[in-house]
């Protein structure tokens, strides 16, 4: 194999924050079973038929082959001369092994490099199946930055978000797949495959494995570490999750910043130029013909480009955010594109992240800057309806009526004015979700309405533990676990608090200083900053068994009592610093 000079490899323990993923999208247990809800709506059976389909391997050239049908995402392989190249290797180790195994069939021999197109977990959480001595992985510099900012901070509201967005108790005759391919196995992915790339680069990179080269482009997109590929020989372009068979999620409702728009256009652009004869998305199946392939592209930045320009042209009128969401439209030569189908992405929830990313949350109406708060606006509303009972008949009204997205409004109402009878409001509430539901065929839109009408059943249980083994909780840098940390800390129990303690890490020579100081928890890379109280303990230990330790896979007395981990003050203090944290 051959790679440019001007690679860098990963800094020490600068990789894997995609952990954090598994915990973002784990799965619920023992809040009731899935159960048959909302009819599909016409076409939603076609729609999986074509976007995932039965589980198959298609040959897209004679040295390329991808897996359809298995996984969310698609596993890509192409053979070479001296082995072969994979991108992407599916979600879990779980769904990855009958991948590999089928791939291989096609196309024995070693496996020489991996290239992940960007950091969701679909893409990278079954490495490990697919990782051999030797084998380079490759990703953009921009890898691990994502993966930190996405998935640490707001793990907790991204869990919960995207348990709805992918239906965990949601019926298969409800949601037979996702709009993407097949729907995603959350317990599978609580344990990690997760494994770290060796090459990093930013702009662009290429290498050769067999005679076979890889040209890379880093291309902004779904995320801030995207890329695609460009195989020379076989006239190929893998543009990873810049394009699929659907409206691009330019917003995701499980929780991220809004996707980078102009970016997005002009990775398709960049794509344009190449002329491919095969087109291979990670999502979707793939396209064959130039013709058709430029066409695609064409259409897919168009169709971004003119949701973008409606909401700029929008604002500048002064047009308010809510007005804007509900009014854009495509026209009609986009909206015939199969590729343009709001069955993942959806305009408005696209319109609304555009505005919001440029403008941020004021729309410009007066009456949004002081208003009042919305349980108060709910109970005076609910108050000049007749009261309580007055709006829950009018939901029902509207329920038999056929008219569930009235029925939801109103029904929210009451539940955020806390009036009425909890448990007859949640029984209506799903009935309004569910049947909204019905007219949904965005699978992730279905799943979120469907889901939620679950959790106003059964409520919101919390989630399973995952099972990360030592090879993919190593390289977590230590100053993710320290950072989001500070967003742990429970404030009630600490406004009257100044104290601080000490970390030293003997592997890694790393100090970390936490200082609780009335409600606010300062960390602290290095030497503690000025005013900074005399630290009640440090303890000392390796990065490892720290990480176990905070993610409760390891018990501090059991660690205290073998030498692991070594305290200089009172072990007591240290433990009630520690529980003011969740963990």
């Amino acid at each position: 194999m051959t790679v440019p000079t001007h690679l860098s490899a990963p800094r020490p323990r600068a990789l894997a924050a995609a952990l954090l993923v598994l915990l973002a999208t784990a799965c619920r247990s023992g809040d009731g079973k899935p159960s048959a809800a909302a009819p599909a709506p016409a076409g939603l059976a076609e729609l999986c038929r074509v976007n995932a389909g039965e589980p198959r391997i298609e040959q897209v050239t004679p040295r390329v082959w991808v897996a359809l049908g298995q996984d969310l995402a698609n596993t890509i392989l192409v053979r070479t001369d001296d082995g072969n190249v994979v991108i992407d290797t599916s979600m879990s180790p779980d769904r990855a092994r009958p991948i590999r195994a089928a791939l291989l069939e096609r196309s024995p021999g070693p496996l020489r490099a991996v290239i992940f197109t960007h950091s969701h977990i679909d893409h990278v959480g079954g490495a490990s199946v697919w990782v051999e001595p030797g084998t380079e992985l490759w990703a953009t510099k921009a890898f691990t930055q994502h993966l930190v900012e996405q998935y640490g901070v707001f793990q907790a509201a991204q869990r919960a978000r995207g348990w709805r967005q992918f239906g965990r108790h949601v019926d298969e005759s409800d949601l037979p797949c996702s709009s993407l391919g097949r729907r995603p196995d959350l317990q599978a992915a609580l344990t990690s495959g997760l494994r770290m790339p060796t090459r990093t680069f930013g702009g662009a990179a290429s290498f050769e494995v067999g005679g076979g080269r890889f040209e890379l482009t880093e291309a902004h997109g779904e995320t801030d570490d995207q890329l695609f590929v460009w195989i020379p020989a076989e006239k190929t372009l893998l543009p990873g999750d810049n394009v699929y068979r659907a409206f691009p999620n330019l917003y995701t409702i499980r929780g991220t910043r809004p996707r980078p728009v102009d970016e997005w256009i002009a990775s398709l652009d960049a794509m344009r130029r190449l002329a491919p004869e095969h087109l291979v998305p990670s999502h979707t199946a793939p396209l064959h013909g130039r013709d058709e392939i430029e066409t695609t592209l064409t259409t897919y930045r168009d169709g971004i480009q003119w949701v973008r320009d409606a909401v700029v042209r929008g604002a500048n009128r002064g047009t308010p955010i809510d007005e804007l969401a509900g009014s854009i439209e495509l026209p009609g030569h986009l909206r015939a594109s199969p590729f343009l189908a709001e069955t993942y992405g959806q305009i408005d929830w696209s319109a609304r992240a555009i505005y919001t990313n440029a403008l941020g949350w004021f729309d410009g109406s007066p009456e949004a800057l002081y208003p009042t708060p919305a349980a108060e606006v709910a109970r005076r509303e609910i108050a000049m309806m007749g009261g309580a009972d007055a709006v829950l008949g009018a939901a029902r009204k509207a329920l038999d009526a056929h008219d569930p997205r009235w029925a939801t409004h109103l029904l929210a109402k009451l539940r955020a004015a806390g009036a009425g009878d909890r448990a007859t409001l949640d029984e209506s509430f799903a009935r309004a979700l569910r049947d909204t539901a019905t007219g949904v065929s965005n699978t992730n839109g279905r799943a979120y309405l469907l889901e939620s009408a679950h959790e106003a059943e059964h409520g919101l249980a919390a989630a399973a533990d995952s099972s990360p083994d030592d090879e993919a909780l190593a390289p977590i840098p230590l100053d993710l676990f320290f950072r989001t940390m500070a967003t742990r800390l429970e404030p009630a129990g600490a406004v009257e608090v100044h104290e601080a303690a000490a970390w030293r890490f003997s592997d890694t020579g790393e100090r970390f200083v936490v200082t609780v100081r009335h409600g606010v928890a300062e960390v602290v890379a290095g030497e503690p900053l000025p005013g900074t109280p005399a630290p009640i303990a440090t303890l000392t230990t390796d990065s490892l068994t720290w990480k176990k330790l905070a993610l409760k896979l390891e018990n501090p007395a059991a660690a205290l009592a073998s030498g692991k981990l070594s305290v200089d003050g009172s072990w007591l203090d240290f433990l009630g610093f520690v529980r003011r944290f969740q963990r």
